[in-house]
């Protein structure tokens, strides 16, 4: 090989390896652009009359109606090393076998806050529980009817934990979903998961 020839290999080699870089500089950045409330379309600015609310974390739930008796139950999973108890992650995976839409991020993560059309829906959630003893994923498939307007928390049934299956519950919370329940989701995710960034 001339010495012309293995200067262009070196410097092509050299291009390629700064134009990967370049990309996955890229898209580490486009992880920090999930959207501030997920919803299961990419259809934007629809009012919240005409959809539903559907929350899995409880501090969430609390946050936007502080007066609620919610159920007691484990405690919602923050990210830690080991854990001493048992805590949970109930997450929306998909709407009628579509991945809910979170933005721009090419990961993904926890739904723990879906906006959705209401009618007849068709859910995959997935229940990850984590303790002294290790971690589990448990996924289940379930068809709820939601009404628009309303939100709904929803949690996993205590008798199914035992035997670490999921067991569905629903409990409607005692408020409209108006633009102001929307806004508070919006705020409490943006200061609570700073991947989240993008309101629209």
């Amino acid at each position: 090989m001339t010495g012309g020839k293995w200067y262009g290999r070196r410097w092509g080699l050299l291009v390629a390896l700064w134009a990967g870089l370049w990309l996955c500089s890229g898209c580490a950045s486009l992880c920090t652009k999930h959207l501030t409330l997920y919803r299961d379309t990419q259809t934007k600015g629809l009012p919240t009359s005409s959809q539903a609310l559907l929350l899995t974390n409880p501090d969430l739930a609390r946050a936007v109606a502080p007066g609620a008796n919610l159920p007691a139950g484990l405690p919602w999973a923050l990210k830690q090393p080991a854990y001493e108890a048992d805590f949970y992650l109930l997450s929306l995976d998909a709407v009628d076998g579509q991945p809910v839409y979170q933005g721009l991020c090419l990961d993904t993560t926890t739904t723990d806050s879906l906006e959705v059309h209401p009618g007849s829906r068709r859910l995959a959630v997935r229940l990850e529980l984590f303790g002294p003893w290790g971690q589990e994923k448990v996924k289940e498939t379930v068809t709820l009817d939601l009404v628009p307007g309303r939100v709904y928390f929803l949690y996993p049934g205590s008798e199914g934990l035992g035997n670490r299956q999921l067991v569905l519950k629903v409990q409607y919370l005692d408020l409209a979903y108006d633009a102001g329940v929307r806004t508070r989701v919006q705020d409490w995710n943006r200061q609570h998961q700073p991947a989240r960034t993008i309101t629209d």
